[in-house]
């Protein structure tokens, strides 16, 4: 059994920049609400990919930081890239990437936008 964890607080708008920088950059709410709900359902096969390498190595954990860009006119989550790596997997890192690659936005931007977002490994008993 595995476990991922997706940090309560998206990393968006360069790490932290304020709601109003949000807004002029295309991070509203609402794009934020959207973001949440594809990485969610990313939440199973992201899984799958940790299950898979706790079978490699049962002791795998820590953080893996993605940048993703959602792409103007589709919100296809496109240019996915790991800032870092507390894990230091290969194959977890390039299943990760392949599964959050298959998501998009409900409502694509006008857009590309650009966000960080963290996901956080360990193995549950």
């Amino acid at each position: 059994m595995s476990k991922v964890s997706f940090l309560s607080a998206l990393l968006l708008c360069a790490l932290g920049a304020g709601g109003a920088g949000c807004a002029k950059s295309g991070m509203g709410a609402e794009v934020r609400t959207d973001i949440s709900g594809r990485m969610q359902s990313a939440e199973p096969s992201i899984s799958t990919c940790y299950a898979t390498a706790l079978q490699r190595s049962r002791k795998l954990k820590g953080m893996i930081v993605l940048s993703i860009t959602a792409e103007s006119g589709s919100g296809q989550f496109k240019n996915i890239t790991v800032t870092r790596d507390e894990i230091g997997d290969t194959d977890l890192k390039t299943c990760v990437i392949g599964e959050v690659g298959k998501q998009k936005l409900e409502k694509p931007p006008k857009t590309n936008i650009t966000f960080t977002y963290p996901l956080r490994f360990s193995p549950t008993k």
